[in-house]
């Protein structure tokens, strides 16, 4: 028989597993979109465009997601700006995300041999439409697997979100145990921690099984 506390912690936590699965949504596809943008920034022929996506990068990529957490919902609203939890956790993890995906981006576009590029400017081409029709298709095909290694780990830090305050998985699961530590004495630690970690283990399982599957795609194309 189900013990009489589980029903009640198992939709608490879904209501935490709805809010981190919503987060990690809101935070690749920003991350994605921004990030190829700066990506392409950075291997554009002005070196000021470059130097200024390089500081965004080397900025947010440098600092601990949990500072940059606890700069944005913190210290930010000293000057005027505030956000809720979660935005507060989207905007962090977006800026790391993004900084990161834009080093993926620049990356693959200069592992592309550049006799590729000369060839098509040989035939005419302009840089825009090197870049369009010939380097960047075969970027995307190199970027793809550290992208998806990045949106696993991008989903696992999610759970910092939880030390700004926002609901999520692990934060629902903190609040179970404190909850039945008060009412009955017992933790029931493990199994709802255990639950978690399965939990994690389920969504990231699939996407680093396909980032190994697209790495060795690769390796024989």
């Amino acid at each position: 028989m189900m013990p009489l506390w589980v029903g009640p912690v198992a939709r608490y936590m879904a209501t935490g597993l709805v809010t981190t699965l919503a987060l990690a949504v809101v935070s690749i596809a920003v991350s994605v979109v921004l990030g190829t943008l700066l990506g392409a920034l950075l291997v554009l022929p002005s070196r000021a465009v470059r130097l200024a996506v390089r500081c965004y990068v080397e900025i947010w990529r440098g600092l601990p997601i949990i500072v940059t957490l606890f700069f944005i919902f913190f210290v930010l609203p000293v000057i005027g700006l505030r956000f809720d939890t979660f935005v507060a956790a989207a905007i962090g993890l977006c800026l790391w995300g993004s900084a990161n995906v834009a080093e993926v981006v620049r990356g693959a576009v200069q592992s592309v041999p550049r006799g590729q590029a000369d060839a098509a400017a040989a035939l005419g081409f302009p840089w825009r439409q090197r870049m369009r029709y010939v380097v960047f298709p075969q970027a995307v095909r190199r970027a793809v697997p550290p992208l998806v290694g990045l949106v696993v780990n991008l989903t696992q830090q999610t759970s910092l979100a939880t030390v700004i305050g926002v609901l999520d998985l692990l934060q629902a699961s903190q609040r179970s145990i404190e909850r039945l530590t008060l009412s009955s004495g017992a933790t029931h630690a493990v199994p709802i921690l255990g639950a978690v970690l399965v939990v994690y283990f389920v969504i990231c399982l699939p996407l680093t099984s396909l980032s190994r599957r697209l790495e060795r795609s690769l390796q024989r194309a």
